[in-house]
C-alpha cells in the first residue's frame, strides 16, 4: 500500500511539473500586424518647381510643420481644423502606430502592393496630390505615406478625409496615381480601410488665416 501511495504521489508531482512548464512555454499573444492605434498627419510647406512634365519639391528654410493627431477611431480632437493657403504646396506625411505604440508606416511601404491612400472631401479643382513614396530599394511606389498636396484655389471649408486602403490581392494593378481622389474607391478597389482620418480643412487665399 505504501508503495502504491508513493507511486501515486510521484505521478501527481510529475503532472504538476509538466503543467507548470507548459504554462511557462505558452507564447504571449501578439498584436495583429495591422491593428492600428493612433495616427498623425503632418503638413510642411515646400516649393513646387516645374520640370517639363513633372515637378520637383524643394525644402523651404525655416518652414514649420503642422501636425494633426488622431485616435484609434480616426478622430481628431474636437474643434481641430487647419488653414492651408491657395497657391502653396505641402509635404504630407503619415505616421501610424499600433496599440503597443510601434510605428507602422514602414509596414505599409514594404507591402505597397496591397496599400493605397486616397485623399477625399475637397470640392473639384481645389487640391492636387502627388504620391512620393520610396521602397527600401529607393524605387518609387504609390502608397501615400508621403506625398505632396497643392492647394490650387481657396474654397469654403470641408471635411478632409485621408483613407489608407488595405487592398485585396491583385487589386492594386488596376489603380493609377490619378485615382488619388476617387470618391468611388470603396466599390472600385476591393479591400478594407486600415485608416480613415478626418478633420476640417480651410483652403484660404494668400493673406488669409495663418493657423
Amino acid at each position: 500500500m505504501n508503495k502504491l501511495r508513493h507511486y501515486s504521489l510521484a505521478v501527481l508531482v510529475a503532472i504538476i511539473a509538466l503543467t507548470f512548464n507548459a504554462c511557462k512555454k505558452d507564447p504571449k499573444p501578439e498584436i495583429p500586424e495591422e491593428e492600428i492605434g493612433k495616427a498623425t498627419l503632418t503638413f510642411l510647406e515646400v516649393e513646387r518647381e516645374a520640370h517639363g512634365d513633372h515637378f520637383h519639391y524643394n525644402p523651404i528654410p525655416d518652414a514649420k510643420p503642422e501636425t494633426i493627431s488622431f485616435d484609434s477611431k480616426g478622430l481628431a480632437p474636437v474643434g481641430t481644423h487647419m488653414h492651408l493657403t491657395a497657391g502653396k504646396t505641402y509635404k504630407l506625411t503619415l505616421k501610424s502606430f499600433d496599440f503597443a505604440n510601434r510605428e507602422m508606416q514602414q509596414e505599409f511601404l514594404s507591402k505597397h502592393d496591397i496599400h493605397q491612400a486616397f485623399i477625399l472631401g475637397a470640392p473639384a479643382g481645389v487640391l492636387t496630390y502627388a504620391y512620393a513614396d520610396r521602397d527600401k530599394d529607393n524605387k518609387k511606389v504609390n502608397v501615400g505615406v508621403t506625398g505632396y498636396l497643392t492647394v490650387d484655389k481657396a474654397s469654403e471649408g470641408f471635411t478632409f478625409r485621408y483613407v489608407l486602403r488595405h487592398l485585396n490581392p491583385g487589386v492594386k494593378a488596376n489603380i493609377t496615381a490619378a485615382d488619388w481622389s476617387d470618391v468611388n474607391f470603396a466599390s472600385r478597389f476591393a479591400g478594407a480601410n486600415d485608416l480613415d482620418l478626418k478633420f476640417e480643412l480651410h483652403p484660404v487665399a494668400a493673406g488669409g488665416h495663418a493657423h
